[in-house]
């Protein structure tokens, strides 16, 4: 057999790894796997878009001889949605490279634990993004113990599986997010107790108002009209907790205080939970198709909210009544049914806990420069590392999540884990 050369490697990479990898990040999110992905209206490193926020008030009724209503306009404003960068890299060293020299199928085999793990690392870093708010949090803190961080005791136990031996974080504040500690890495992780020990000691007085980041992952605003166009903050991908937002609150550019159809129906209670029941998500379906003339379809929980749902379902008799569906990607549902509408219910394991959120597919999107792909500009996916006696390699996509209209989607709060 001929010997391996980063010319055989460089097609292993994009003939045996990168279909399976593509179709894992795209197909085996639950929420990418049901949302459109488009490379229309991107321009540059942004997509931009042109809403319609308003309608003509040039309406009404008049007597005979009555002045005709003061004319109006439709009102539009422009969205502006800039990509995100993200990234997988992997890197062999030569003797690995040359220990396989003269077998390029033991390469590719010795390859293919790295690219597997690595892919479903990724995959799972995408969905946190993804019901995140774009500022690359991972879990909140609690308070520290020399080189020991306790994590807020609503910490789910997939965050603390975000958190691996190894793994970088920054420790800071929304606005400062390494002012705690900058590159720290984990050395143990304690998932009962909350508890995340680093091989450096984070500064002092850490508590509820600070956060572990992906490491180099946020941008810290400056307040300039440049971030606000921008999203500042955000260099992960715009998530369901900042797109799917009450008044108030800006998006993609385009303020809801100036705009005031462009917000989401937020139901909440306070801060006390309550059970999740037919009525509860009939009455927030109702609202959304109030406001947007357009009712949700599909509704993504926790594992926890599911579970309270589907027990009041057991009681009467309805859970294997055989109202279930299969959404893209073969992913099971339940089902809401008010009037006319049956909602998808799925639970997601990165869902924040207490939360329900009420999706129009048909209204947000991916925006993308290109499918996930190797970079090979100059023609080759394995380079040198300057200075060492290493290979690596890369693999990107630039995107963003985006929607059209803010006002179809929804958000219960305050619901009961079971």
């Amino acid at each position: 057999m001929a010997s391996t050369s980063t010319t055989t490697l460089d097609a292993a990479l994009k003939e045996y790894y990168l279909p399976p990898a593509r179709e894992q990040l795209n197909n085996e999110n639950m929420m990418l796997a049901q949302i459109e992905r488009t490379s229309r209206h991107v321009e540059g490193r942004r997509a931009v878009l042109s809403l319609h926020t308003s309608r003509n008030t040039g309406i009404g009724a008049r007597d005979e001889g009555d002045a005709l209503p003061t004319a109006g306009s439709q009102g539009y404003a422009e969205e502006r949605v800039s990509l995100t960068h993200n990234y997988l890299r992997i890197k062999v060293s030569g003797q690995a490279m040359k220990a396989t020299a003269s077998d390029a199928g033991s390469f590719v085999r010795a390859l293919s634990s790295e690219m597997t793990q690595g892919v479903n690392d990724l995959r799972r870093d995408i969905n946190r993004q993804i019901f995140n708010d774009g500022n690359s949090a991972v879990a909140q803190c609690a308070s520290v113990s020399t080189a020991t961080v306790t994590l807020a005791s609503n910490t789910t136990p997939e965050q603390m599986n975000q958190i691996t031996i190894g793994a970088q974080f920054d420790i800071g504040t929304v606005t400062d997010h390494d002012a705690k500690g900058s590159e720290l890495i984990v050395d143990s992780v304690d998932k009962a107790g909350l508890t995340v020990t680093f091989t450096t000691n984070p500064t002092s007085s850490i508590g509820a108002t600070h956060f572990l980041y992906r490491v180099h992952a946020k941008r810290d605003a400056d307040g300039s009209a440049a971030d606000a166009a921008d999203n500042a903050g955000t260099k992960e991908l715009i998530g369901l907790q900042k797109i799917i937002a009450g008044a108030g609150t800006s998006l993609h550019n385009i303020d809801s205080s100036t705009h005031l159809t462009w917000h989401s129906t937020i139901n909440e209670n306070s801060g006390t939970n309550r059970a999740a029941t037919d009525t509860l998500f009939e009455k927030v379906i109702d609202d959304i198709d109030t406001e947007a003339g357009k009712s949700p379809n599909l509704c993504v929980t926790t594992k926890g909210v599911r579970r309270n749902y589907a027990a009041q379902l057991k009681s009467m008799k309805r859970f294997n009544d055989g109202a279930s569906l299969t959404l893209k990607g073969g992913f099971k549902a339940l089902t809401i049914d008010c009037g006319d509408v049956s909602l998808p219910l799925v639970a997601d394991r990165d869902c924040p806990i207490n939360k329900a959120f009420l999706i129009n597919t048909n209204h947000i999107t991916q925006h993308e420069m290109s499918d996930w792909e190797w970079a090979d500009y100059d023609g080759a996916v394995l380079r040198n590392t300057s200075g060492y006696d290493q290979w690596e390699a890369f693999m990107f996509k630039y995107h963003q999540l985006c929607t059209d209209q803010r006002n179809t989607h929804g958000l219960i709060k305050d619901l009961s884990e079971s």
